[in-house]
């Protein structure tokens, strides 16, 4: 069976950590999706440390270790490194400006995976796939 592999941005993940109804529908549904075996969910060490932040600037920081432990255990999580190569590409996204989300979306176009955002300039970005 082939699996669906959807990238995470920050706020996908945190919203769905929290229970938020920030959360799109379609966004939702790519966890329901992981869960029943369907999908690969793809989280950057990016991603995991602009998270940290957001849950630290919310007071929220007791929820980040239980969350690492998910992503270390559950089968349907994989931890996206960035390499070399990611770096090198930096120049080729010029309409990203923000660099954590520049590193994101290089990564999810390496991966050639569908990058489940909220950010309306990644959306906007033809190099990639996004759903919200």
């Amino acid at each position: 069976m082939n699996q669906s592999v959807y990238f995470l941005d920050t706020h996908a993940l945190y919203w769905h950590l929290i229970g938020s109804p920030r959360l799109s529908s379609l966004a939702a549904n790519v966890f329901i999706e992981a869960q029943e075996g369907k999908a690969i969910l793809v989280v950057s060490y990016v991603v995991l440390a602009e998270l940290y932040y957001l849950l630290q600037k919310f007071n929220q920081t007791s929820l980040f270790t239980p969350l690492l432990q998910d992503i270390q255990t559950i089968p349907y999580f994989r931890i996206e490194p960035i390499d070399f190569h990611d770096i090198c590409d930096l120049g080729n996204y010029p309409t990203i400006t923000e660099l954590h989300d520049r590193l994101i979306v290089i990564a999810t176009h390496r991966l050639n995976a569908i990058l489940v955002t909220r950010d309306e300039t990644i959306r906007a970005s033809p190099k990639i796939v996004c759903i919200w």
